[in-house]
């Protein structure tokens, strides 16, 4: 049986102090919330302008796009000497208008700005269409007004090309040309967007203008032609791409509350010195026994090893996991004896085993404490020197949950083990403090996978890119990797096909007591013993 705590009976009455940690734990849990919410929003914000202003640009884009190939057919026609109204030469404009992507037709306007001729053809158009048209500019851009012009759609926009001759070579656009639709997804109900000749025609818009104090607006004018285009926005629409992630910091910030609101009533519920003397007590009864995980070539099937796990196991035959009661043991110092204690067991269990397999790995959990002084390195030198585990089966984890104090001492002890044989492995991978730092910093001789990554691959991109880095990094820098907390065939194929040969984890077996896992050991390695010896028999029946 497995209690989350073991420190005796509760207390009938909560002392005040219990409050006050509580009232103090629930602040420290709000205020990441209320900071990450802060921060989450300003990125918000920066990449909801930056996007803002690629919409912008990109309409812009366009609609000079448009124009400036009207231009080009203009010029094209100018270049063919069209500049009256015959068959022939009206011919040779409506096959060009045919062949654009964005010209609705193409036709003549006389000096006046009268309309004498459009192929495709058009109703005769009433009074002039062009107006203002100076000499001084080649290419004129004139909105026409549908009111007077019977047969144009709103938005219509005539370019102009003054000839020689004083006539006008036009082309129309139409508002089409020009598709308001770009923009991420979350931003396009929101937005509005306007495409302007000149300063104050609007040649096309869409979208609901926004009103109120927050409207971002980003305007950009084009280089060539007097066109410009702005898009507006609420903006608070740019928080709809935090949304999830504000909600998944605030169930973060929930659990960590709730964690540290656990751990409060378990520090205060009772005496520190009634906790500290039931762990004693553990200790000198060696209560604390080592479980072991085994960790598996997912490739090969073969056993590779185990990681050594601690269980408190009472004189009732009750069982505390070790999140009741690990975190206290680091903090008070009792996870010195108890590593001692572990690794001597370890020893006598694990001894026959791994002296017939001398290829399995025994992995041994360390504290940030182990790393401030050698006692660590006595300790291995002490427990495993002349015994059946041999310093090259050892391989002892650094984890990233507490950061160490001192990263020379803790360079230098690693060199310590390594020159003794053991190798080091960085457990908790990108979950902590020290990151790239410590596989650079430390000597790192192989990388741990966290199960928050194994299990968030299939649904989270980011979870399987940061699992794809750390497989790449590790490969390139010539360490191993292990994937930790493996619970399906899923995840095994995704890791597979990622390149990780190593893992361990419910779908191979939880963490096993001493006998049990030199039973399951054995019987593993014997099939393959046996299936290697019967290829073998095969072989030479054959030669």
């Amino acid at each position: 049986m497995e209690v989350t705590s073991g420190f005796g009976p509760a207390l009938r009455n909560r002392s005040r102090n219990l409050f006050v940690a509580i009232l103090v734990v629930a602040l420290i849990g709000l205020a990441p919330y209320l900071v990450g919410r802060a921060v989450l929003r300003v990125h918000a914000d920066k990449i909801g302008r930056v996007e803002l202003l690629s919409i912008a640009e990109q309409e812009l884009r366009r609609a000079e796009n448009a124009v400036a190939e009207a231009v080009t057919a203009l010029r094209e026609a100018d270049r063919a000497g069209i500049g009256d109204c015959t068959a022939d030469r009206l011919a040779r404009l409506g096959d060009m208008a045919a062949r654009s992507r964005f010209v609705r037709r193409m036709g003549v306007v006389d000096a006046a700005g009268y309309a004498m001729c459009f192929d495709p053809p058009t109703a005769r158009r009433r009074g002039a269409v062009l107006f203002d048209v100076s000499e001084a500019r080649q290419v004129t851009l004139t909105l026409l007004d549908p009111e007077r012009i019977p047969d144009i759609a709103v938005g219509t926009v005539l370019v102009a090309w003054r000839t020689a001759a004083g006539t006008h070579l036009v082309a129309e656009l139409a508002a089409t040309a020009v598709g308001l639709d770009a923009g991420a997804e979350y931003l396009r109900g929101a937005r509005a967007l306007t495409l302007l000749i000149g300063e104050t025609e609007v040649w096309t818009s869409g979208g609901v203008r926004p009103s109120g104090e927050d409207v971002v607006v980003q305007q950009v004018r084009s280089d060539h032609f007097p066109l410009s285009a702005r898009a507006e926005i609420p903006a608070s629409a740019f928080y709809e791409l935090v949304r999830p992630l504000e909600a998944t910091l605030a169930i973060g910030s929930l659990a960590g509350t709730a964690m540290l609101i656990g751990i409060a009533i378990l520090v205060y519920w009772k005496p520190t010195s009634e906790v500290d003397d039931e762990i004693s007590v553990a200790l000198r009864r060696e209560e604390f026994v080592p479980y072991f995980q085994p960790v598996m070539n997912i490739d090969t099937g073969r056993i590779e090893g185990c990681e050594m796990l601690v269980r408190w196991i009472r004189p009732d035959g009750t069982t505390v996991s070790p999140g009741a009661f690990m975190s206290y043991c680091e903090t008070s110092g009792h996870v010195f004896e108890m590593t001692r204690l572990l690794m001597r067991k370890s020893v006598a269990q694990l001894g026959v085993l791994y002296a017939r397999h001398p290829g399995l790995k025994l992995s041994i959990n360390l504290f940030a404490g182990h790393f401030d002084d050698r006692r660590i390195v006595e300790d291995v030198v002490t427990i495993f020197e002349g015994t059946s585990i041999a310093f090259d089966q050892l391989v002892f984890e650094v984890t990233e949950r507490y950061p160490l104090r001192d990263i020379v001492q803790a360079r230098k002890i690693i060199a310590e083990l390594h020159a003794l044989g053991c190798r080091v492995a960085l457990d908790d991978t990108g979950t902590g403090h020290g990151g790239l730092a410590y596989i650079q910093q430390l000597g790192i001789d192989i990388v741990k996978i966290d199960k928050m990554f194994i299990d968030a691959m299939g649904s989270d991109l980011g979870a399987s890119t940061i699992v794809d880095v750390l497989v790449e990094l590790a490969n390139s820098l010539g360490m191993g990797v292990v994937a930790e907390g493996v619970e399906n065939q899923e995840q095994l194929e995704r890791l597979r096909e990622k390149g990780v040969t190593s893992a361990q984890g419910y779908v191979f077996a939880p963490a096993l007591p001493g006998k049990l896992f030199v039973d399951l050991a054995e019987g593993m390695l014997s099939r393959r013993r046996s299936a290697s010896d019967a290829s073998d028999f095969d072989d030479d029946i054959a030669a």
